[in-house]
């Protein structure tokens, strides 16, 4: 999987500027909304990664068909934007899953074999790719991505299954439980993933070899991230206020409107 990723990179590096700038930056700037103010904009941010989840899940399974799609994707964000509970935890469930699958799967996925033959070789002298060569190559690549992952993923056993389930469990327990530290949790954790991919892309535009470094240097940038996470999460639990506080602030100001009102009729 990472010499799929290594060749990304590379192939990349001759896309048109716009095509890896502007994502970049649309990515890094989303990605800090979400985690430090996802609990604020819960709603809209659950609409986004239940359509973005809901999407790839079906792209996964039905292949590219775009009606099917289309459906999926808009179906996951009414289900992210009116039920913010059961979506919270499904996400999360979701994440404890693939986490789950890369930690398994690991030893599978770096025994398939890589067929990157008949894609273009990076060069110094070469001319750019047009804008639908880039888009071609990135679902080219796509498609080898999940096609290694399924591959991986039949040469699993029972017991990485069932890891693989209570990893999923575990997180959905804790976002019907425990709702606000679950939304907080969730906004921090694909906020930071999107910064991480909004600079990934970057580094690719200035010329940088960003995959190589996250491989060779995977711990310290895990604990980057669960150190962004975890700021994250604390940041949204005490800056962003929990919608029953604001019900019940608007609940005993009524009151007191209505005695100030019962007072000045009274001194009339």
């Amino acid at each position: 999987m990472i010499e799929i990723l290594q060749s990304f990179e590379q192939v990349a590096g001759r896309f048109p500027p716009v095509l890896l700038l502007a994502p970049g930056l649309v990515l890094v700037a989303l990605g800090l909304t979400v985690w430090l103010a996802g609990m604020c904009l819960r709603r809209l941010v659950l609409a986004l990664a239940g359509a973005g989840v809901v999407g790839f899940a079906t792209f996964l399974v039905a292949g590219q068909s775009p009606v099917v799609t289309g459906l999926a994707v808009g179906g996951g964000a009414v289900f992210g934007a009116i039920l913010p509970r059961p979506a919270t935890a499904a996400l999360l469930a979701v994440l404890g899953v693939v986490v789950a699958f890369l930690i398994t799967a690991q030893t599978h996925l770096a025994e398939q074999p890589q067929l990157l033959s008949g894609r273009p070789e990076p060069g110094p002298g070469q001319e750019r790719f047009t804008t639908p060569e880039s888009l071609d190559l990135v679902r080219t690549h796509a498609l080898d991505l999940v096609d290694h992952a399924r591959a991986a993923a039949r040469q699993l056993g029972l017991a990485d299954l069932a890891v693989m389930a209570a990893s999923g469990l575990v997180p959905l327990a804790l976002g019907l439980l425990l709702a606000r530290l679950a939304g907080a949790l969730a906004c921090s954790v694909f906020g930071s993933l999107l910064i991480f991919a909004g600079l990934i892309v970057l580094l690719i535009f200035k010329g940088s070899a960003p995959v190589g470094l996250l491989q060779r240097q995977a711990a310290l940038y895990g604990l980057v991230l669960l150190g962004m996470t975890a700021f994250g999460t604390i940041e949204q639990l005490v800056l962003c206020p929990a919608p029953k506080r604001r019900r019940q602030d608007g609940a005993r100001k009524s009151p007191s409107r209505r005695e100030g009102s019962e007072r000045n009729w009274r001194g009339r």
